[in-house]
């Protein structure tokens, strides 16, 4: 389907924009959409093939191969796109643009075929191969179709088959961890425990000065009674009947 001059002239603005600001679109819900609608032309212009109905004025617009090699590298190339997605393809595409799409992608990958200044992914030859093998049977298709229509939390990650984790329905509730009463530090003052301390304390010295005391106190005491009485025993022995 051939597109009017005003709808060429969309498309190239959106793609010349697409580069200045690619961080404006969400790729991953196909945006800008005038690109992925038309993304069969955006590869021959990034290949530098001819393009059907292209206005005369825009085969030599300055810039206009470079943005269309930037979205090729950075959409179709990013890391996690689908087979559809890498391939420029549509679910429901025909076997010749299989085809003549991987052509296109092998040579826009091609070292031989890189611009100055390009950094292409390493892998992507690796991977247009295998978007290619997994697109080329039946049954791998249908995986890739099924897994392209179902929530983006399902989708696979890194290859078809890999398992996905279920989403929980809703969410566990968060429960507040107990926390333990705190004591508030005293004010002013000793404190119980400080006075318990200081009480035992004083006990104990208490108890050694006791200990420390000189036994012969008591044992000089002690002679000085028998001493005192032993004058009146004598003068009772003295004292005449």
């Amino acid at each position: 389907m051939s597109l009017s001059p005003p709808e060429w002239r969309r498309l190239l603005l959106t793609l010349l924009e697409f580069e200045r600001s690619p961080g404006r679109y969400p790729v991953a819900l196909r945006e800008p959409r005038p690109l992925f609608e038309h993304i069969h032309r955006v590869m021959l212009l990034a290949s530098d093939r001819p393009v059907e109905d292209l206005p005369a004025a825009a085969t030599h617009a300055p810039g206009l191969r470079r943005a269309a090699r930037f979205f090729v590298r950075t959409v179709m190339l990013r890391p996690g796109a689908d087979p559809f997605t890498l391939l420029g393809l549509h679910p429901e595409f025909e076997p010749a643009q299989l085809r003549e799409h991987y052509r296109l992608m092998i040579r826009l990958t091609h070292p031989d075929f890189a611009a100055a200044g390009e950094s292409w992914p390493a892998d992507a030859a690796m991977r247009v191969n295998l978007a290619k093998d997994l697109l080329a049977s039946p049954e791998k298709r249908a995986e890739c179709a099924a897994a392209l229509r179902a929530p983006a939390h399902l989708r696979w990650a890194a290859r078809v088959g890999a398992p996905a984790r279920p989403r929980p329905l809703l969410a566990a509730p968060l429960v507040p961890r107990p926390s333990l009463p705190r004591t508030p530090p005293p004010t002013g003052g000793w404190s119980a425990r400080a006075r318990l301390v200081l009480l035992g304390m004083g006990a104990a010295l208490l108890a050694g000065a006791y200990l420390l005391m000189d036994p012969r106190d008591d044992e000089g005491a002690r002679a000085a009674h028998p001493a005192a009485s032993a004058p009146d025993s004598a003068g009772r022995e003295a004292r005449p009947p």
